[in-house]
């Protein structure tokens, strides 16, 4: 355990990924990080940040078909779920660049390398779709093993973003709308 610790903290003060995290923070324009649709992605009707929950769509998607494909038989269920994963990862990206532009320089070189891992992660699951649907399961099989291992690694990051970093906490309360008078 000290030595996920150790490669947890090597990410957060690691310099060498300023370059990629910062070039990152620039292809967000500015003028998107105080529109209507950013504050929905970031969940601020919700008072929290949306990402955490949108990502349990993915990530449940492509653990359960890699559970699917421990059983005899399961291969189209497990690659219609990986398909689900797969339609369900575009949100899951929108919500996580939406959070972005708030980081500070240490979240960013986390959420970076976070952001890699979940990228290879989706790239594993795409190939292993493709591939199933060529005939090739033990190769998809083991692609998708390679990616829930690439999602693990994400999902420790995340965490470590949120809970050890702070991302998304302690934002400002988010007032409820006024209710509607009856005429």
């Amino acid at each position: 355990m000290a030595g996920v610790k150790k490669l947890l903290r090597w990410v957060e003060e690691s310099s060498a990924l300023d370059k990629a995290a910062g070039a990152l923070a620039e292809v967000i324009p500015p003028a998107l990080r105080r529109h209507r649709v950013t504050d929905l992605l970031r969940g601020r009707p919700l008072g929290h940040p949306a990402h955490p929950a949108v990502v349990l769509l993915p990530i449940g998607m492509f653990a359960a078909s890699t559970v699917l494909d421990l059983l005899p038989g399961e291969g189209r269920a497990a690659r219609a779920l990986i398909g689900l994963g797969l339609a369900s990862a575009p949100a899951a990206i929108a919500t996580g660049l939406a959070e972005y532009t708030t980081l500070d320089e240490r979240q960013r070189r986390t959420a970076f390398v976070h952001l890699a891992a979940n990228a290879a992660a989706t790239a594993c699951y795409l190939t292993s779709f493709r591939l199933r649907g060529h005939g090739f399961g033990v190769v998809a099989r083991a692609v998708s093993v390679v990616g829930l291992t690439a999602v693990g690694a994400g999902g420790l990051l995340g965490g470590h973003l949120s809970y050890a970093q702070g991302a998304g906490v302690g934002r400002e309360p988010v007032e409820p709308e006024p209710a509607v008078e009856p005429l």
